[in-house]
């Protein structure tokens, strides 16, 4: 892998080695740079000291001095790191983050407002910060969310009052982490705006934010929704108007590319501005009026990571064209990741950072030779003419292979997903987006200066954005689409990599090395590829009952007389309820439906803290650790409540307290709902769209009375679970006369020692459909929100109404 022709890509892969390495290791600036020091001076003395010039010229090159500049970037990056970090003192305004009162901020806009449906961010610069005793001159910048019925313009200085605090982060997304990436350490999610007089402006900005404003205006005017939206995404990298929806098909196909601006987009457009200003200007001033062009509109669409990543490529790919040097696209990344690291060591951790990055080495690593092996095999089945065959499937199947080839491990650990159909919708897609471009981005422009002419292009233009979401929504539909697989370690993330780059860069060495011991090898590669499909038919297998199918499932384990729920939702979330009392029992049900990949509940709920309710989890969560807990009732109702609170608290694993009116939201329109909640628990309905099954986990005579029906469950519901396994002071005839359900759940113990169920509550349940785990084993509800299936373990199913 190592070759010392190509010193800038070793120079920059040191550079941001040493980012990553100083960012696991805290030391302070002064340490790593006097570590630097040390071993530069030390690898010095092992260089001649006194040489000719024809000696000093080998020296140069040696491989000595090449590892001496490599170290020395590798601790630069290191300490540039270190230097990049904030200090935070009274000068900054993160200073007064979380402080229990009110402050005044005064700060100019340094963005564009960003508005969205109920509400408007503001980033701002601050200058000012008044804690009560007079403005104090103050640094830093501010995130402010402000109520979403008032406009704003860039640089305007305004003044706010509310409380600072730290960015939040939870497991699925560190907002503070990504503010981090734009040096915002501080964040007021309430406040109350005063507008200052203001008269600066940075006159370029200003023109070019107006700019945009008025494309995105008549952009909405051009189009109607969802064609206008996903061109605002598309154009100028504005994706708010898109629904919630509409993105997670997007994402669900792998597509979500196509609504960033990315290498795609400036690729297009740099191909168009070169191919206008060519005949006007020649060859080189056209490149040059190309590259003004791209970068004029890097400036447009904000200047994200991404875009700029793209920008500099496609400058350096058109300097390189124009001076008639090769251009070696491994170096050329190299250098745009070091210039963009330098700038900002962050984005190496920012998202779309990562994603293009890769998708270019991608590219620039396997579009040759994936093509050249496409092209061989069509040859070989066609002695006519192919060369247009060929190139449709090299565009759009093999490049969109390369480039997904290197990001799909970054895509399973940020999104905890793959798209299994990305595959095959991007070679749909992607083939009418330079006419998505280029036809309705030309119609907006058209628009400023003659509008009728402009709705005209935009007619012309318009089927292509609609075929682009029709088949984006079409895709969406086809069942298994995408895998859900959870967490992932960044361990395997890197390994992947290594291995890949491995056989990439070394793949002659190993050839060599096999083909010298082909006739031992081959006895032990046929049975270890037998064993290794094998193995992965079973895992594969595993992970596909396992993992979220698109449907929503609520199963009642049999745990004895008690109660344990569990939930998963279509995009694959856990969630139990509950455990019961036995380890064995409860480990068994639910390692046969954990995801193969994950180990992790997504959410433990504590609905009630009897010890026969919950005697299991304090173990089992040793190997199911929750990421989540919400808890109902009294922490030290019980011994095995005191335990689990002291192993969250060990693990640092956060606890919800629960209160009645309180939701859980799952993703998907899937939530379960707080009804009634006291010392001894809590009763829960779980709702999926038009499905509702009501659990009275915690329900006794301490709270049943207390359940707000209101709105929520005005209809019948179409799951209830009895409480306390049939106790009849539990579960009130008139609650089953009122729900209406259309199936009954009781989990009970074939011969309960207290006689459970009650008589009088099977007599109650006279014409329902009754289903019991002590008869029928675990009992399992899947719906898709409008009907609903029941599956058991042994018996046959009553049938539901």
């Amino acid at each position: 892998m190592y070759n010392s022709s190509m010193p800038l890509l070793w120079i920059s892969l040191n550079f941001i080695t040493g980012i990553l390495v100083s960012s696991l290791f805290s030391f302070s600036l002064i340490i790593w740079g006097g570590a630097g020091i040390a071993i530069i001076l030390t690898a010095s003395l092992f260089l001649p000291t006194r040489f000719s010039s024809k000696t000093a010229l080998r020296s140069y090159r040696s491989i000595e001095f090449i590892h001496i500049v490599y170290t020395f970037f590798f601790f630069f990056g290191a300490v540039w790191y270190q230097f990049r970090q904030p200090s935070i003192d009274a000068s900054q305004v993160a200073f007064y983050n979380d402080r229990e009162y009110e402050i005044l901020v005064t700060g100019r806009l340094v963005e564009p407002p960003d508005y969205r449906d109920t509400y408007t961010n503001l980033h701002l610069k601050v200058e000012a910060v008044d804690s009560g005793s007079g403005d104090l001159p103050t640094q830093g910048e501010l995130l402010v969310r402000v109520p979403a019925n008032q406009t704003y313009e860039y640089s305007e200085l305004i003044r706010v009052r509310g409380r600072l605090k730290t960015p939040p982060e939870d497991d699925d997304f560190s907002y503070r982490e990504y503010l981090a990436r734009q040096y915002i350490y501080s964040y007021m999610p309430v406040a109350e705006v005063t507008r200052l007089p203001w008269k600066t402006k940075n006159l370029f900005f200003t023109e070019i934010y107006k700019l945009k404003q008025a494309l995105l205006d008549n952009t909405y005017r051009l189009y109607h929704d969802p064609e206008a939206s996903l061109l605002a995404g598309i154009l100028f990298g504005v994706d708010t108007g898109l629904t919630r929806e509409l993105q997670d098909a997007f994402k669900n196909t792998g597509t979500a590319h196509i609504i960033a601006i990315s290498g795609f987009n400036i690729a297009i457009i740099a191909g168009m501005f070169f191919f206008l200003f060519k005949p006007i200007l020649g060859e080189r001033l056209g490149a040059v009026a190309a590259i003004i062009g791209i970068s004029f509109y890097a400036f447009l669409v904000g200047a994200d990571a991404a875009v700029i990543r793209a920008t500099l490529m496609g400058t350096i790919s058109l300097a390189a064209r124009q001076l008639g040097r090769r251009n070696t696209g491994l170096n050329a990344l190299a250098a745009v990741a070091f210039f963009m690291a330098f700038f900002n060591p962050l984005v190496l951790w920012d998202v779309g950072f990562q994603l293009s990055f890769f998708a270019t080495l991608g590219l620039i690593l396997y579009a040759e030779p994936f093509s050249n092996f496409t092209s061989n095999i069509i040859s070989k089945f066609s002695k006519s003419d192919t060369s247009m065959l060929t190139r449709l499937i090299n565009d759009y199947f093999v490049l969109t292979f390369a480039a997904q080839l290197t990001t799909i491990p970054i895509m399973a650990y940020h999104f905890k997903r793959i798209s299994l159909i990305s595959f095959i919708a991007n070679p749909f897609i992607l083939p009418v987006q330079p006419a998505v471009m280029v036809g309705s981005g030309l119609a907006v422009f058209v628009s400023l200066i003659i509008y009728p002419l402009g709705q005209l292009l935009a007619w012309i233009a318009w089927p292509f954005s609609t075929y682009t979401i029709r088949m984006v929504e079409w895709f969406d539909k086809v069942p298994h689409a995408s895998i859900y697989l959870g967490d992932s370690s960044i361990w395997l993330v890197t390994s992947f990599y290594f291995a890949l780059l491995a056989v990439t860069f070394g793949w002659s060495a190993i050839k060599e090395w096999f083909s010298t011991r082909r006739e031992v090898l081959r006895s032990f590669i046929l049975t270890g590829i037998i064993m290794l499909l094998f193995s992965c038919t079973l895992v594969f297998w595993r992970s596909a009952e396992t993992a979220g199918d698109g449907e929503f499932h609520v199963t009642f384990l049999e745990v004895g007389s008690a109660d344990a729920v569990l939930i998963q939702t279509p995009e694959g979330r856990n969630v139990l309820i509950n455990g019961g009392a036995s380890v064995s029992e409860l480990s068994d049900e639910l390692g046969r439906r954990l995801p193969f990949f994950s180990r992790k509940l997504d959410w433990l709920v504590i609905a009630s803290t009897q010890e026969n309710q919950i005697k299991a989890l304090p173990r089992i969560m040793e190997r199911y650790p929750p990421d989540n807990v919400l808890w109902s009732g009294n922490m030290q109702a019980s011994f095995a409540a005191q335990e689990l609170d002291k192993f969250f608290a060990d693990h640092e694993i956060p606890i919800t307290r629960a209160e009645s009116g309180q939701r859980l939201e799952l993703g998907g329109g899937a939530f379960i709902e707080i009804q009634a909640a006291g010392p001894k628990g809590s009763v829960i309905l779980i709702e999926y769209k038009n499905f509702r099954a009501l659990l009275p986990i915690g329900a006794g005579e301490d709270n049943t009375g207390t359940i707000n029906f209101g709105d929520a469950l005005e209809t019948k519901v179409d799951v209830l679970l009895l409480a306390d396994s049939g106790y009849a002071p539990s579960n009130p005839p008139g609650l089953i006369e009122t729900l209406r359900p259309q199936l009954v759940v009781l989990s009970v113990s074939a011969g309960d020692p207290d006689g459970l169920p009650s008589q009088e509550v099977l007599e109650a349940l006279d014409g329902y459909s009754l289903l019991r785990t002590d008869r029928n084993g675990w009992i399992t509800v899947t719906t898709d929100g409008d009907t609903m299936r029941v599956d058991v373990e042994r018996g046959e199913i009553i049938a539901t109404p």
